[in-house]
């Protein structure tokens, strides 16, 4: 069989790659889902600044696959490493990390962690594989060579492409607006005209934070499209006449919603129906000028932030009055998980049946122990409500007519305890 990497050619090598290294390279094919976890791990322990939310962690364990079914199929063949073109999945990546404002260094970082890793792991099949030390030893060469070579290649071509994104990105207007938006939200920009003028957005307004963003994967682009929408009709059915987006990451935006009059509930209830099918939004509070432009845009960012703890049991739409409580009490994680299973013990179990009695009480008691108000508000039956709360009392182990301050702000946390991580 011929191969395109000159160094296969004799006959000892070409006998060693078609009996070790083309064996290990369709191993690594049905490997790479979990290398590029391995991989993803590995970088987010080293610099977690490099994954500032699930999507950019999302986004990079995508990537890294794509890297190593690449390398696998080029490997099987005896492609010349030197050839091999970056993965769309990774020039994506590579894109988004410019817009992130990565540093080309912290990126690179990645082809090291990514080149130890597959070593790590090809080194330990070569020697399971080869049939005596000759053959690992001619395997080794040939396999640490051929990687080195297209490490070398994919590191070329990523410099090439983040440079050249880079001086595109740095020309173009939404730089300028990124730039302008982190120093009101860093709270570095105080003059509201200035600032209005980089933005090319009035901020003498009522405004209305959103953040928006993807729960299923999607490499095809159909999923920003679906969170650009989101957006979009939460905007006209809210009553805004303007619109500021600013894209987070993959499948990710931030956009502020504005208009010369305040926003009523009324108005914002209205947003729940416009959210389609795999997308949720988190919003902040309404609020006018500067000021509530940087507030409604960190409130909404702490309610996206217990609807991903939530998950699977968050809504399409969250607002952050809703979720206060959630949000100032899952500051701290740890601390968190340790007051909810501490107050409310068993009744904290993580089944659907036990979650659904505990939801079941903390809207009975937001509803100051109404049975009707609770039925209506979870469309059941008044003695269903009945049923489920006595079931908690007895689950819980305590009353529930007085010093409820503690059980309250559990059962507001309890959604979250799924996210937040498991106690030390």
């Amino acid at each position: 069989m011929d191969t395109e990497w000159a160094p296969l050619r004799t006959p000892d090598a070409l006998r060693t790659w078609q009996e070790v290294l083309r064996p290990v390279a369709v191993e690594m094919a049905r490997e790479a889902p979990v290398l590029a976890r391995r991989l993803t791990e590995a970088l987010g322990a080293e610099a977690p600044e490099f994954f500032p939310d699930a999507d950019s962690a999302a986004e990079h364990v995508e990537s890294n696959e794509a890297h190593f079914r690449l390398i696998a199929a080029a490997l099987e063949r005896g492609g010349d490493p030197r050839l091999a073109e970056l993965p769309t999945a990774t020039v994506a990546a590579t894109r988004s990390g410019v817009h992130r404002q990565l540093a080309l260094g912290a990126m690179l970082r990645s082809y090291r962690l990514g080149h130890e890793t597959l070593w790590q792991w090809m080194f330990g099949r070569i020697t399971a594989r080869a049939a005596d030390a000759a053959e690992q030893a001619r395997a080794v060469d040939l396999a640490s060579r051929w990687l080195f070579a297209y490490a070398d290649a994919a590191v070329t071509h990523t410099e090439r492409q983040y440079t050249a994104e880079r001086e595109a990105w740095l020309r173009s207007a939404t730089a300028a607006r990124a730039e302008a938006i982190a120093a009101i939200l860093a709270g570095r920009e105080r003059d509201q005209r200035r600032a209005a003028s980089r933005l090319r957005y009035e901020l003498g307004r009522h405004h209305l934070g959103v953040i928006a963003w993807g729960i299923e994967a999607s490499s095809d682009g159909r999923a920003d499209s679906a969170v650009e929408q989101a957006v979009t009709a939460a905007g006209k059915v809210i009553g805004a006449d303007a619109t500021l987006t600013h894209p987070l990451g993959p499948q990710s935006y931030a956009a502020w919603l504005s208009r010369a009059t305040p926003f009523t509930d009324a108005d914002l209830d209205a947003a729940r129906p416009a959210v389609p099918s795999g997308v949720r939004v988190a919003l902040g509070s309404p609020a006018p000028g500067l000021d509530g432009f940087r507030r409604t845009h960190i409130e909404a960012t702490h309610a996206r932030r217990v609807v991903t703890l939530s998950e699977p049991h968050a809504a399409p739409v969250t607002r952050y009055r809703d979720v206060a409580v959630a949000a100032l009490g899952t500051v701290d994680p740890e601390q968190a998980r340790t007051f909810v299973t501490g107050v409310l013990g068993p009744l904290a179990a993580d089944d659907a049946g036990t979650f659904r009695l505990a939801m079941t009480l903390a809207t009975y008691l937001d509803e100051n122990s109404s049975r009707s108000r609770t039925a209506e508000r979870l469309m059941i039956h008044p003695n269903t409500v009945t049923y489920r709360v006595q079931q908690a009392k007895q689950i819980l182990g305590r009353g529930i007519d007085s010093d409820t301050l503690d059980l309250r702000v559990a059962l507001a946390l309890l959604p979250t305890l799924r996210g937040l991580p498991p106690g030390q």
